[in-house]
């Protein structure tokens, strides 16, 4: 009897699994997740704000820290900055990094003058200082930004467990899952070593979770 054989997962099958990843989970797409996360799952936050709030809140939050950097980064594709949006030599990451921390800083310095959630403006202050180290860090070495991004929201996840009391067991779990893939993603595209992905979920993790407890 002839055995069926086996569907093995073609290398560009895999490729191209690890490109999508990378886009859906593009760390620019990080705080709009969060506050997603934050906006349309059971708790006190999200009972007593009004929709139409929220829409608004998570519309600005996209416009600063994911719309307003690609553009920028469009451009300067457009007038040969950088040779491509993986920008992936350190030189070609200095301008990108530096106007989207200006950004992130922008959103923060709006949402501190409002009256809105402590949560909310830690989330963003934490995605702009890593941001910022990101952008330091660069200069000498190369670290993963998509695992800087999962991992802060990981960290943010696990502090608004212990500082609002909430029932979030389930999404940090599946969140630290996606981080697994975040990772091999990156390192299936030879886009990191497994030193500057773990060194990425470690900083964004951190950065978050303090702010969390000492903001």
């Amino acid at each position: 009897m002839e055995l069926e054989s086996e569907t093995v997962p073609s290398p560009s099958g895999e490729i191209n699994f690890a490109k999508l990843i990378s886009i859906i989970l593009h760390p620019l797409l990080m705080p709009t997740y969060g506050f997603a996360l934050i906006f349309f799952t059971k708790n006190y936050i999200s009972t007593f704000t009004p929709l139409n709030i929220r829409v608004v809140i998570i519309g600005v939050t996209f416009l600063f820290t994911f719309l307003l950097p690609a553009i920028n980064a469009f451009m300067l594709l457009r007038m040969g900055r950088i040779n491509s949006l993986e920008m992936e030599t350190p030189a070609e990451r200095v301008i990108p990094y530096g106007t989207t921390a200006v950004y992130y800083f922008a959103l923060f310095y709006l949402f501190y003058n409002r009256q809105l959630p402590s949560v909310f403006k830690i989330l963003i202050l934490g995605a702009a200082i890593s941001i910022l180290l990101t952008f330091i860090i660069n200069r000498k070495w190369k670290i993963s930004a998509h695992t800087i991004g999962i991992g802060g929201i990981a960290g943010a996840t696990l502090g608004m467990m212990y500082r609002l009391q909430l029932d979030m067991n389930i999404f940090f779990m599946i969140i630290i899952l996606l981080a697994g893939i975040v990772s091999y993603a990156r390192l299936k595209l030879n886009a990191h070593t497994p030193s500057q992905v773990y060194t990425g979920f470690l900083l964004g993790f951190v950065v978050e979770l303090v702010l969390m407890f000492v903001y």
